[in-house]
């Protein structure tokens, strides 16, 4: 199992490729430099270059152990919340490319019209590099005198956050597994699609997924 899982995270693309050739080329490589670290053809790091062709993480990996925080540094969320009992407030600054971003609300249907509340509450996953994700769990701000919500055209300023501990990728499974079957049981709409949610988002960004019954095309 941990082979499989080895070899899916060897061939996946990484998305960021032509960013982080020009990382290492404004800090002073050449091609035939980038050539000789990677292992590959002076062809492939052209592609890379232009766009046109997107490295693994296995041939980047030289490069990503240089350059990779920067890629994450460039890319990160801020994030909040408010302690009731004293008011105090506390700021998140959480790094990683948003896989998803999902807001949750409580569905019914009232004379065959559905309607939907206003969502309470939404979690954001994010990638920080190295097969490893933190989730950060929201819920709507409220004044505590008459408990509306807080309104902001700035969508997170919105929403209390509590950021996680770092999981892997079958950690982040088993807790948005778990968030579904415990915290969203009042949103049984959400609950049940969430697992497949994270999963279809999860894949759609080029993750390997132990217990998808994958069907290739044959080209």
């Amino acid at each position: 199992m941990e082979a499989t899982t080895n070899s899916k995270k060897n061939k996946r693309k990484f998305k960021q490729t032509k960013q982080l050739i020009r990382l290492a080329l404004n800090d002073g490589w050449t091609q035939n430099e980038i050539k000789d670290a990677c292992r590959v053809q002076q062809s492939i790091v052209s592609g890379w270059n232009s766009g046109s062709k997107q490295g693994t993480e296995q041939q980047l990996k030289p490069l990503l152990e240089i350059y990779g925080h920067k890629l994450r540094r460039n890319s990160f969320r801020v994030y909040w919340n408010i302690v009731p009992e004293t008011n105090s407030k506390n700021f998140y600054k959480v790094e990683g490319k948003v896989i998803l971003s999902q807001a949750f609300f409580d569905a019914r249907r009232v004379k065959s019209q559905l309607l939907k509340k206003i969502p309470q509450l939404k979690i954001v996953i994010h990638h920080q590099g190295n097969n490893k994700f933190r989730v950060v769990y929201q819920s709507r701000l409220m004044f505590q005198n008459t408990n509306a919500e807080l309104e902001s055209t700035v969508e997170d300023a919105i929403w209390g956050a509590v950021v996680s501990e770092q999981f892997s990728l079958s950690e982040l499974l088993t807790a948005i597994d778990t968030f579904s079957e415990t915290t969203l049981a009042k949103y049984p709409s959400d609950a049940n699609t969430l697992p497949f949610i994270v999963r279809q988002a999860l894949l759609n960004h080029g993750f390997g997924i132990d217990g998808v019954v994958e069907f290739p095309a044959i080209w």
